[in-house]
């Protein structure tokens, strides 16, 4: 095959821009980019006349009309992805005269390609192990003046929908998402911890599920911002509570479920003291919690630590698709003979199909990632009849190895437990220290019961479509969270003013700095 310049008859778009780049430092450095290529044939991008990345075919060009700053992008230098870069992925553009909004995830079935992809086809194309990411791993973001986005994920606004609106589509679906993996229960108490950028979004989620499945609970604000708890209200908490006023030992097992959207260890450890049945970990920052460094990647996974309980075993997101049993169970050879053997027997007396692979971490992340490689070949697939090439479930005897659980090899992005999966931690006979690091996450699981839980990015078209049917919630979005828009050539004051919780809510950045296509 010749190099994509030979290729005729096939139209090539070639477009250079100007960007800023995010550093190691946590500043911003220019580059000249440029695209070459087409949806068909695939991408060259090159930085500073350099080559930089070659994408195959399923991506098109599309002009960035603005793009949001989120946690994740002022954390980003924690992040375990290569820079500089140019980051943002919570954007607008234009892409054939319509505005639209681009889904950050690019897998082939967001690419529209024909692949074998075990993920991709049971449900879970944001969690292809083959995926990269706007604006966060290895794809351009929209602090650029254009992006190359997967043609299945880029999804155009209705004209009712205000333009700032579209620009909270990202993380408002990613709000979305969270509220429907922890489904709130109808005579629940939900709490909403740290509401300003992911918070706020979160109780405009909560109360626009609310209204759309007609369920019942109610909804309060947690913040040390007076101005923020009016905010959240205005956008549908029925309460608020200033944490000047309250300390969180006070609100112990208050809520039934908490949302921490802090970003914060601490805000973490006040969530899990609140929670009675579960708290849901929205934020991402790349950094060691409560002696566990493998916590962001267990939001990207999407996973939940449960205690080691046999109904636990029974554990799945509240909407998918079909029943999967959790057939395929991972079990540490540190948890005890007696536990194994009582799972067996409960599993028999309940006439359930259950495989109990009791392998050393090194020889399990061994073997998933052959069979990931040789998934095409149905012999040579691990677990035996599963579709994924991963463990249903994962059952720890201590708290050490929850993190080898997540990432056996924090180098690579693969993990023992399925995406949307549990990791059930079976300690209750070894009480950390009070002094641990992690005594409190032990305290809420093991001794209270309550669920960490964890999701990352929603569905675009189903955003979009609420923000469609409900404009009061658009309006309200806009006019209560944006209070600021730069331009390009600004964006390290967007971003200085987006990490101050004292000026800002929502920055937006509008795209475009020179050269053009």
């Amino acid at each position: 095959m010749g190099t994509m310049a030979d290729m005729v008859g096939e139209i090539m778009e070639d477009i250079r821009f100007l960007a800023s780049e995010y550093t190691e430092s946590g500043g911003f450095e220019q580059a000249v980019y440029h695209y070459r290529g087409s949806a068909a044939l695939g991408w060259e991008v090159s930085r500073n006349k350099q080559k930089r990345l070659s994408l195959g075919p399923g991506y098109e060009a599309v002009r960035v009309e603005r793009c949001g700053v989120c946690s994740t992008d002022l954390a980003r230098r924690f992040l375990p992805y290569p820079l500089p870069q140019v980051i943002g992925h919570e954007m607008t553009g234009f892409h054939r005269g319509r505005r639209v909004v681009v889904e950050i995830n690019a897998s082939h079935k967001s690419r529209n390609l024909e692949v074998d992809c075990p993920f991709c086809s049971n449900g879970l194309e944001t969690q292809c192990p083959e995926r990269i990411t706007l604006g966060i791993n290895e794809l351009p973001g929209g602090f650029g003046a254009w992006v190359l986005a997967p043609v299945g994920g880029i999804v155009a606004v209705p004209e009712a929908v205000d333009p700032l609106a579209a620009a909270l589509v990202e993380p408002f679906a990613a709000a979305l998402h969270g509220v429907k993996a922890s489904a709130p229960r109808d005579g629940e108490t939900v709490a909403v911890l740290g509401p300003r950028r992911l918070g706020l979004l979160t109780v405009a989620a909560l109360a626009a599920w609310r209204e759309q499945s007609g369920r019942h609970f109610e909804i309060q604000a947690l913040s040390r911002h007076p101005a923020l708890l009016d905010v959240a209200k205005q956008l549908g908490a029925d309460n608020g509570v200033d944490l000047n006023q309250v300390d969180a030992t006070a609100l112990e097992g208050r809520f039934d479920l908490v949302f921490d959207t802090t970003g914060r260890p601490a805000g973490l450890r006040d969530a899990l003291t609140m929670a009675k049945r579960a708290v849901h970990l929205k934020s991402t920052h790349g950094r060691e919690v409560m002696g566990l460094d493998q916590l962001t990647a267990l939001v990207v996974d999407e996973l939940t630590l449960l205690p080691g309980r046999h109904h636990h075993l029974h554990f799945q997101w509240p909407f998918q698709r079909r029943e999967r049993g959790n057939v395929h169970i991972w079990v540490s050879p540190s948890v005890p003979d007696a536990v194994v053997e009582s799972e067996l027997m409960q599993t028999a007396v309940c006439g359930e199909t259950r495989v109990f692979h009791r392998l050393p971490v090194e020889k399990a992340y061994a073997r998933l990632k052959q069979s990931q490689a040789d998934w095409a070949d149905s012999k040579r697939r691990f677990p035996k009849g599963g579709d994924l090439p991963r463990f249903d479930a994962a059952i720890v005897g201590s708290w050490d190895e929850v993190d080898a659980v997540i990432r056996p090899n924090p180098a690579e992005e693969v993990g023992l437990v399925r995406p949307r999966g549990a990791v059930l931690v079976w300690a209750d006979d070894q009480v950390p220290a009070a002094d641990a690091p992690v005594a409190p996450l032990h305290r809420a699981l093991c001794e209270r019961g309550v669920a960490l839980m964890s999701s990352r990015c929603g569905d675009f078209r189903e955003a979009v479509a609420l923000l469609a049917e409900q404009p009061q919630l658009a309006e309200s979005l806009v006019r209560l969270m944006v209070t600021h828009v730069f331009p390009a050539d600004d964006l390290g004051r967007a971003f200085e003013v987006a990490a101050d919780s004292e000026q800002s809510i929502k920055v937006l950045v509008n795209a475009g700095m020179g050269l053009g296509a």
